[in-house]
């Protein structure tokens, strides 16, 4: 050892025991130190709580270098804590820099708010550390909770949660988190009973959490969602602003106004960031009913995106094995019934059917982007497909698409194709340059034919502009059946205008042409007329209203009706759709060939359309049906066409179709007129207008195709007398007879054909009284059977009885044969009557009736006695006796009748003729009485009567006697005896009336006979001179011939 090392080994000592010492010390510093921590550390704790001003309690139950454990641990008001824990252990690092490396906890209770989207603890909110602005990251602890809970307050409502697990927090833990609640309400959604149950791992210190969410139901406004489940698994970044994961939805029934899910469920990933986040999503929706409108699924494929403010999604939409209800397919069939009886009933028809069946099973596919741009939502189509079962279909794309929603306005780019299933097929491309800008296109549409019927169109240009006013031009060419009938190639061009909501169709004049219409047996053939609108459109809809119309001027039609041709024609035609109804002005139509022409003119003609029917009113109607010889005028009242029929009612007037009328002008009453099956039938009844009388029923039937029918005509009895005449109904009556009285029935028939005409009928009396031309007819009886009843043309020998004929003598008990002939004329085979103990024959004759001039008629005496033709004139004081024979040639025209070299002449052996009265001297004086007693009784041997004159007026009768002498009871004397030796002839002419002649006989021998008729008149005019005159009523006149 060196003196150096041995002077440093003092000083090593007493350093030793130095730093011995100072460890000592240290020790004992540490070891009081220790045994203080708690007071300490509780001081401490103490200090910093009250100066973040949080009230707490707790006890440490354990503090260590590197375990501290605290029990019945409470934060905040000791009445309401915001943390309660049985007991909480931590465990520190002390290498280096100490930190909290473990926690442990037992039982644990928070109470936190969510306010303003941020969660507050309450009074632990003041010792959280200030944000140091660093990015979140999970603390490298070892955590380890069995049972904390927190009782959240959000404006939603409350919510509770349960933590436990264990593991370090940064990578490794693993837990799970449980929430429950009550019912949650935000807005006007309702969330029942929603609950949630979570495991929580992190690695790599990025949390990771997964588990199922459930709801009881969730509401919102009128939507419920039954029992929503989403199962989600979200992988956050370490600094929780990136997340990546998918939720598993789940849902049973969805019910919304008009809409029904009966299950939804899918999956939707997301990733991102509160900046943007992005994910796919496959949903689907079991058994989809939406307004009338079903599906078995419906499913979303596709992407989403929300960012800067805006969301995105977009995809495909599928819908599997779609249908629209029953019902509604019943309205689109049934709909089509609005066409019945139009040529588009069988287009209509099959359209709607094939629309129908494609409805009862399709598919719908559609590529959509559904996004907001600022606060507008927005909706992009760029294709869509329908495909039906029946084969029919229908696609738009091939352009930019649909939008709806962009700043400029709608916008449609793009090509709509259709077909297939006996649904039309077509084309229609659209262009718009842009958003907002007038969209142009084109339609072609290929004809479409379906049970007899066509529609063609041009192909279609149009426009349409932002505001709504579109203008659309084609050419429609359509063929069909109608009610009853056909039309051919009609064709017609079409304008159509839209502005504002307003329809209108063809607001100028424009060519129409009809190849051929056929109608209930009615033919037009190479039709063309000009159309014209009406309040200017021929078709407007606005607001629910239809309008508008159409009027054509000069319209001429030809075809043919029921195989006849047909002509028709009207100076103006109108028709208004708001109405539904018509007007056509000066209508003729001509039916029939040239032979047998129907002739029907209408003033006006009027109508409306209403339950499948077309019916209203006409005026001024007049006309013929064929041949028959009858002219119809001043025809009023109503029609109506249905079921291929037309009928007509009312009343009109009817007159002879002959130049020389037969009978004056008749009023049809209740006539009803049916044009159907290519016939005209009719009936009505026949009256006289002036009095109502009624002269017959009529019934007519008119076949169009062979220009054959018949009328038939029934009189059931027109009563004759002072009140109606027979002039009333015929002028062929006038001055031929009068004051007719009775009754005569019969009935007519008259049968036509392009061959010409016939017509039958019988006609009769029981008992007809009259006045002739000469004289009164009483107990005329008899029938006639009309072989040609409008020539009044009869079968011969028709049989007449008269009762009595009086032209100044009466005949009794007659019978005329005889035999109506065409022009009228008759032709008179013979008459006979009784006729004084003989007989009166009507001599055969001819006469004609047709012009004014003289009708001749020669009746025929035969045997006629003397004394039974005084005794019908009570002739008591006169016999006579004689057979005479004899002619009575007369002759009648427009003055009357008139006797011309009438001869009757006594048979051989001659007559009397005596006077039976008495006669005094009194009576004709001394001389006079000799001379009546001497000729009271003459005998003659030749007697002969001649006449001339008319019935009605002075008849000239010259009385010629031959081979006189006295009778039987004459007196005698000298100077007649010398008389009656000399040839006397006795010439003597008569003038005077008719029956004065038989008179003036009378007299010769009856004075009284001659006073009794005159005596009378002369006592009235005595009195006519003696006092003013006074008017006499025709029932107190003294009556030729009374007693007094």
């Amino acid at each position: 050892m060196t003196a150096a090392q041995e002077d440093r080994s003092p000083r090593r000592r007493r350093l030793a025991r130095v730093l011995l010492i100072l460890a000592l010390l240290i020790i004992a510093a540490l070891l009081a130190l220790w045994s203080a921590r708690v007071p300490i550390a509780s001081r401490f704790i103490d200090r910093s709580l009250a100066a973040s001003g949080v009230p707490a309690r707790y006890a440490i139950e354990d503090l260590g270098f590197q375990r501290q454990r605290l029990t019945n641990v409470v934060i905040g008001d000791p009445a309401n804590p915001d943390l309660v824990a049985d007991w909480v252990e931590t465990r520190l690092s002390i290498a280096g820099r100490p930190r909290v490396t473990a926690v442990r906890a037992g039982r644990v209770r928070l109470r936190g708010a969510l306010v303003d989207g941020k969660v507050s603890l309450g009074a632990l909110d003041r010792l959280l550390p200030a944000p140091s602005g660093k990015p979140f990251a999970l603390p490298a602890i070892d955590l380890s909770v069995n049972d904390a809970r927190m009782r959240l307050t959000t404006p939603l409502g409350v919510v509770g949660l349960r933590l436990s697990g264990r593991g370090r927090l940064d990578d490794g833990f693993r837990g799970t988190l449980a929430a429950v609640s009550g019912d949650l309400s935000v807005g006007s959604c309702t969330t029942r009973r929603p609950t949630a149950f979570l495991k929580l791992t992190v690695r790599d210190a990025a949390p990771r959490i997964a588990g199922p969410v459930r709801l009881a139901a969730l509401a919102c406004g009128d939507t419920r969602v039954a029992r929503p489940e989403a199962r989600i698994d979200v992988a956050l970044s370490p600094a929780l602003d990136q997340w990546q994961g998918s939720a598993a939805l789940q849902t049973a029934a969805v019910v919304a106004p008009g809409a029904r899910l009966a299950a939804l469920g899918g999956r939707i990933g997301f990733e991102g960031s509160a900046k943007r986040t992005q994910g796919e999503a496959q949903l689907r929706g079991e058994r989809m009913a939406a307004s009338g409108i079903g599906a078995k699924t419906l499913a979303f494929s596709g992407t989403w995106r929300v960012a800067a403010g805006r969301a995105l999604a977009a995809g495909r939409v599928d819908a599997s094995d779609m249908a629209v209800s029953a019902p509604a397919r019943a309205r689109v069939v049934s709909a089509a019934a609005s066409a019945a009886g139009t040529p588009l009933e069988p287009l209509a028809g099959a359209a709607a059917t094939a629309l129908a069946q494609a409805a009862e099973r399709f598919d719908l596919g559609a590529d959509l982007a559904l996004g907001t741009a600022g606060d507008r939502p927005l909706i992009t189509m760029r294709s869509a497909t329908v495909r039906a079962a029946t084969g029919a279909s229908a696609s738009f794309g091939e352009g930019a698409g649909l939008i709806l929603g962009e700043r400029g306005g709608f916008r449609a780019d793009g090509t709509l194709r259709f077909g297939g299933g006996g649904l039309p097929t077509g084309r229609i491309a659209l262009t718009q340059s842009h958003p907002g800008g007038q969209v142009e296109g084109t339609a072609t549409i290929a004809r479409y034919a379906a049970k007899g019927a066509s529609l063609a169109l041009t192909p279609m240009r149009f426009t349409a502009t932002p505001a709504g006013s579109v203008r659309l031009a084609t050419v429609a060419t359509l063929s069909g059946p109608l009610s009853g009938g056909a039309i051919d190639t009609m064709r017609l061009p079409l304008t159509l205008r839209v502005d504002n909501g307003r329809v209108s169709a063809n607001s100028t004049c424009v060519p129409a042409s009809v190849h051929r219409l056929t109608l209930s047996g009615l033919a037009l053939a190479n039709t063309a007329v000009t159309l014209c609108p009406i309040d200017g459109a021929m078709f407007s809809f606005d607001r629910g209203r239809i309008g508008g119309g159409v009027r054509a001027a000069g319209v001429k039609l030809d075809g043919t009706l029921g195989g006849s041709p047909l002509a028709l024609a009207s100076r103006s035609v109108e028709w208004r759709h708001a109405a539904a109804a018509f007007a056509l002005g000066d209508v003729t139509a001509r039916i029939g060939r040239p032979a047998s022409v129907t002739r029907l003119d209408f003033a006006s003609l009027d109508g409306r359309v209403a339950r499948g029917a077309i019916a209203g009113t006409f005026a001024g109607g007049a006309g013929q049906i064929g041949n028959v010889p009858l002219l119809l005028s001043d025809a009023a009242g109503d029609w109506r066409f249905q079921g291929g029929a037309l009928t007509l009612g009312g009343a009109l007037a009817v007159n002879d179709a002959a130049d020389s009328p037969r009978f004056n002008t008749l009023a049809a009453r209740a006539v009803a007129l049916t044009l159907a099956g290519n016939a005209i039938t009719a009936k009505g009844t026949l009256y006289e207008p002036a009095k109502s009388v009624k002269v017959a029923d009529v019934t007519i039937r008119h076949a169009l195709a062979s220009g054959e029918g018949a009328a038939h005509l029934a009189v059931p009895g027109i009563t004759f007398g002072d009140g109606f005449q027979p002039e009333e109904l015929t002028r062929l009556t006038f001055g031929v007879i009068a004051d007719v009285k009775g009754r005569v029935a019969g009935k007519g028939d008259i049968a036509w054909s392009p061959r010409g005409v016939t017509s039958t009928g019988t006609f009769g009396t029981e008992k007809l009284d009259l006045a002739a031309a000469f004289g009164p007819v009483t107990g005329v009886k008899g029938e006639v059977r009309f072989t040609d009843l409008l020539g009044l043309e009869s079968a011969p020998n028709q049989i007449a009885t008269v009762a009595e004929i009086n032209p100044g003598v009466a005949v009794t008990d007659g019978r005329i044969e005889y035999q109506l002939l065409r022009d009228l004329k008759i032709r008179v085979n013979g008459g006979r009557w009784p006729f004084a103990g003989g007989t009166l024959t009507l001599q055969p004759t001819l006469l004609d009736f047709s012009s004014p001039q003289e009708r001749r008629m020669t009746f025929r005496v035969d045997g006629a006695e003397a004394r039974q033709f005084l005794t019908q004139f009570d002739f008591k004081n006169l016999d006579a006796t004689g057979v005479f024979d004899g002619e009575l040639p007369m002759v009648f025209d427009q003055s009357g009748g008139r006797i011309e070299n009438g001869t009757l002449v006594v048979r051989e052996g001659g007559g009397s003729l005596a006077y039976l009265g008495e006669l005094t001297e009194k009576d004709l004086g001394t001389w006079g009485n000799i001379a009546f007693q001497a000729l009271r009784s003459l005998r003659y041997r030749n007697l002969q009567i001649v006449m001339n004159g008319p019935l009605a007026g002075e008849m000239v009768t010259e009385v010629r006697f031959a081979g006189v002498s006295q009778g039987e009871g004459a007196k005698s004397n000298f100077l007649v005896r010398r008389l009656q030796k000399l040839p006397f002839v006795f010439n003597v002419r008569i003038k005077a009336p008719f029956r004065g002649l038989i008179d003036s006989a009378a007299s010769f021998y009856d004075p009284k006979r001659l006073i009794d008729r005159n005596l009378p008149a002369l006592l009235e005019e005595q009195n006519k001179r003696a006092s003013p005159p006074t008017i006499q009523p025709p029932a107190s006149d003294i009556m030729p011939g009374a007693k007094h």
